[in-house]
């Protein structure tokens, strides 16, 4: 069975009106009692579902757990998706990576579904494939894309193997995200991802000689 079909059907059976108050519950537990320690039955009584419905459609927290971040990132979707890599070809690039940047930090400062996503996001990994691990890789590889159009346009530097610029902006945007989640609210919170990477990915000018 795909398993975004899967997850949909949990939710489906679980929530009703009861959607909103399941995540919610999901999110709470796994970001204050982590994966290992979290508790389904906790999670059972916050949202207020019975458990022969919960045990009926759920199988392992595990399951749980993809279904919620599935959910969420479907609702973000709804929101806001990421351009094609082809749309920063050329002058684009700088103009366009701005842009994405500035929409991505009102989603985060304004979108229940992101800051609900983001609580659990980094927590560490269940110790397999998960949905977490799915969207992680799927942004790297989206990063990766964007890079090598911005190198072929001569916006990113060229003097470093495009895999290594990927890791280390892949890199700083996750340390970004988690710093913005955390509720920074410095002046420069809304600028800063856009002047480090102009400083990480833009080609190196002239040596200077004294």
């Amino acid at each position: 069975m795909d398993h975004p079909v899967q997850y949909a059907r949990i939710m489906t059976e679980l929530t009703g009106t009861h959607r909103d108050a399941l995540i919610e519950a999901t999110v709470a537990e796994f970001a204050s009692a982590g994966y290992e320690a979290a508790s389904l039955n906790r999670i059972i009584r916050a949202a207020g579902i019975s458990k022969s419905s919960f045990y009926h459609a759920v199988g392992s927290k595990a399951e749980l757990l993809d279904a919620v971040v599935e959910t969420l990132i479907g609702d973000v979707r709804a929101h806001w998706t990421p351009p094609a890599p082809s749309e920063f070809a050329g002058e684009a690039f700088w103009p366009r990576v701005e842009q994405v940047l500035g929409e991505l930090g009102a989603l985060t400062a304004g979108d229940r579904a992101l800051g609900l996503l983001g609580r659990i996001f980094y927590l560490p990994a269940s110790g397999g494939a998960d949905a977490r691990a799915d969207l992680l890789e799927a942004v790297r590889t989206w990063v990766g894309d964007v890079l090598r159009v911005g190198v072929a346009s001569g916006s990113v530097r060229d003097d470093l193997p495009t895999d290594a610029l990927t890791a280390a902006a892949f890199g700083m945007l996750r340390g970004l995200d988690e710093w913005a989640l955390s509720g920074a609210d410095a002046p420069d919170a809304a600028t800063a991802p856009a002047i480090l990477l102009r400083g990480l990915l833009q080609q190196p000018g002239p040596a200077t000689t004294h």
